[in-house]
């Protein structure tokens, strides 16, 4: 995997023969996943307010795409709305609620929230109230997330991915990637990252969502499956 530190250089694509999970199962046919202090399981119309308590904190939500808290309880709501079992966007996502494993509070959110990423492979993420920060447990999280998501059923299939991932030569199978993309800054994110294996693969500009034509920096990370 070459690294390409020119955030000004244009994405470049290129398709391969690698291998991707299945369509995820049914959000009603998943079971919890547990850890030693944590549980992730699929979203319910219930979470609305521990939802909205994570969503209200800036220091968490300058992280995400949205940049700021939600408005108001509404806001929240639809989110979540989006993340429930059949709704499509949460059905074609791998992502859940993280609950402690002693009070069954949930915390916050993590996994797969889009199957094409920004650098082309599947692209992981996580949320965590901030009173939760400096106790490993995003490191957990992740951890305990990758390892039911590696264990999901492949298939082989040809995925456009960003060039700097890839392994080798082109033309090769390529070993499968999954990704994440922080901000410059995220250095708290980016250590979770590094413990878990993903290497820095390319720095690029992405338009602002909330500042039409202006620019932001942003550090695309990549990691291969484990073998088997």
């Amino acid at each position: 995997m070459a690294q390409t530190n020119d955030s000004s250089a244009p994405l470049e694509w290129v398709t391969v023969k690698t291998t991707l999970p299945k369509a995820y199962p049914a959000m009603s046919t998943r079971e919890p996943i547990r850890s030693e202090r944590l549980i992730l399981r699929p979203y319910t119309a219930t979470d609305v307010k521990d939802f909205h308590l994570l969503r209200l904190q800036p220091e968490v939500m300058k992280w995400t795409g949205q940049g700021r808290p939600d408005k108001d309880l509404e806001e929240t709501t639809k989110c979540l709305e989006n993340r429930l079992p059949g709704s499509a966007s949460g059905e074609s996502a791998y992502e859940f609620a993280i609950c402690l494993a002693e009070t069954g509070e949930m915390i916050g959110t993590g996994g797969s929230h889009m199957r094409v990423g920004e650098l082309g492979w599947p692209v992981i993420g996580y949320m965590i109230r901030s009173e939760f920060w400096g106790k490993g447990l995003a490191t957990e999280l992740m951890t305990t997330f990758l390892k039911a998501y590696w264990a999901l059923p492949r298939e082989e299939v040809d995925v456009k991915v960003e060039k700097s991932t890839i392994v080798g030569n082109e033309t090769d199978v390529q070993p499968e990637h999954i990704t994440a993309i922080t901000a410059p800054d995220n250095g708290a994110s980016q250590n979770v990252l590094a413990k878990l294996g993903f290497k820095l693969a390319r720095l690029f500009e992405e338009e602002d969502a909330d500042a039409p034509g202006v620019k932001e920096l942003l550090h695309g990370y990549a990691m291969q499956r484990p073998q088997v």
